[in-house]
């Protein structure tokens, strides 16, 4: 089969759209931790006032507040923090580091530069757990790396959780959003150039959730955008000079510096913390995001009648203050140890991309000199198999396509 041209199939279709418009969106704020505590965004220490606590923040718009973090109200973990957890913040917050600024471009240097972590778990041992490598993802021609891969167990509370990551050398690489096919976004980039040639494809994941899952969260394509951006809400952003970002949108950031761009829930990682809580309409509320209440097992079936529902397979984006975006698929993880892993390969802030066993991608592609692909790999091995080929003519989904420079 010849990989010569990524093919978006786009046919113009007449569509009259309803646009819904809804004012004054304000997405969940963050309560803050005491500087001294650990590194997990908490809630504030009131004296059992609850008005002078919550008085800080702006109530979520009741539209809003149905969209993210949709909890089965039976399996809310309200529960506190346990002591095993505080151990692991303030490990966290020990390992962290901030990555310096990348130094200007050298002929011969590796401007990515990583730090291993330090395993939770020194036994059983996992080979290579915390080390960042190169071996096993695509070079640049002139055999430096483009991307570094790891694998960490973040969890303490459940010691199988286990978080494969990529970082990605923004230098030398961009990034691109498609559509899905069957996205009703899809309509309104037909007149919207969208192929990529695959002669300097290196990398494909996953995007964020379906957008009838999403329920209003904003895209962006090549400039034009296609649901309206919703301010406050987490967003991965590509600007025009291919640089990325992942933070909560604003209005002041003006549409004519980004290219792509795509929103889902809260942040999910802030200032360096994991957000354990979120306020709605005025009351503090887990963090947990549940994709809508549409969580699965391997087997299919639904998590969300269980204890421990928000066990799953999930994806994250981070991103790092030396510009570097970082990819996270977890399996058997929460979205608390999904955002924990990031921080400690040394992300800033996060946001939750898609979910389920089916969904979970980051395929890897190698080319030889004549830039044709001849091999294919993916981040994670328990990653399914047929998923390899998914994106070979696009997808039904949206998706992520990472291309050198």
């Amino acid at each position: 089969m010849a990989h010569d041209r990524l093919l978006i199939y786009i046919k113009p279709v007449f569509l009259v759209s309803i646009l819904l418009i809804v004012s004054n969106l304000v997405t969940a704020d963050y309560i803050e931790s005491s500087p001294n505590e650990v590194p997990s965004v908490e809630s504030k220490k009131g004296n059992g006032n609850s008005e002078k606590v919550l008085s800080d923040y702006t109530p979520v718009s009741d539209w809003l507040s149905s969209v993210l973090n949709r909890l089965p109200t039976e399996n809310s973990d309200n529960r506190p923090v346990t002591g095993k957890e505080k151990d692991l913040d303030i490990e966290t917050d020990k390992n962290f580091i901030s990555p310096r600024k990348p130094e200007p471009f050298a002929q011969g240097a590796n401007i990515l530069s990583m730090q291993d972590i330090s395993p939770i778990y020194m036994s059983p041992r996992v080979s290579g757990e915390g080390i960042w490598v190169s071996a096993g993802t695509p070079p640049e021609r002139d055999g430096r790396p483009l991307v570094y891969k790891t694998l960490l167990r973040p969890s303490v509370e459940f010691p199988n959780t286990i978080v494969y990551m990529a970082t990605f050398d923004m230098s030398r690489l961009k990034a691109r959003l498609f559509i899905g096919r069957t996205e009703p976004g899809i309509y309104n980039i037909s007149d919207t150039e969208s192929q990529e040639s695959l002669s300097k494809i290196v990398a494909i994941t996953n995007a964020m959730w379906m957008q009838r899952h999403s329920r209003g969260a904003g895209a962006i394509f090549r400039g034009k955008v296609i649901y309206p951006m919703v301010p406050g809400m987490a967003t991965l952003v590509v600007y025009q000079d291919d640089s990325v970002d992942v933070l909560e949108w604003s209005d002041e950031i003006p549409l004519s510096t980004v290219k792509d761009a795509r929103q889902l829930s809260h942040l999910i990682l802030k200032e360096g913390k994991v957000v354990h809580k979120v306020l709605k309409n005025g009351k503090i509320a887990d963090s947990e995001i549940g994709l809508g209440g549409s969580l699965i097992d391997e087997d299919g079936a639904s998590t969300m009648d269980r204890d421990y529902w928000y066990l799953a397979n999930r994806t994250a984006f981070g991103i790092r203050d030396d510009g570097n975006l970082v990819f996270a698929m977890g399996h058997h993880v929460s979205t608390k140890d999904l955002a924990r892993a990031l921080a400690l390969a040394g992300c800033k802030r996060a946001m939750h991309g898609d979910a389920n066993i089916h969904n979970v991608v980051c395929n890897f592609y190698f080319r030889n000199d004549e830039n044709t692909i001849v091999k294919y790999d993916k981040l994670s091995p328990e990653q399914l198999d047929y998923t390899l080929k998914r994106y070979d003519k696009g997808y039904t989904k949206d998706f992520f396509a990472f291309y050198e420079k």
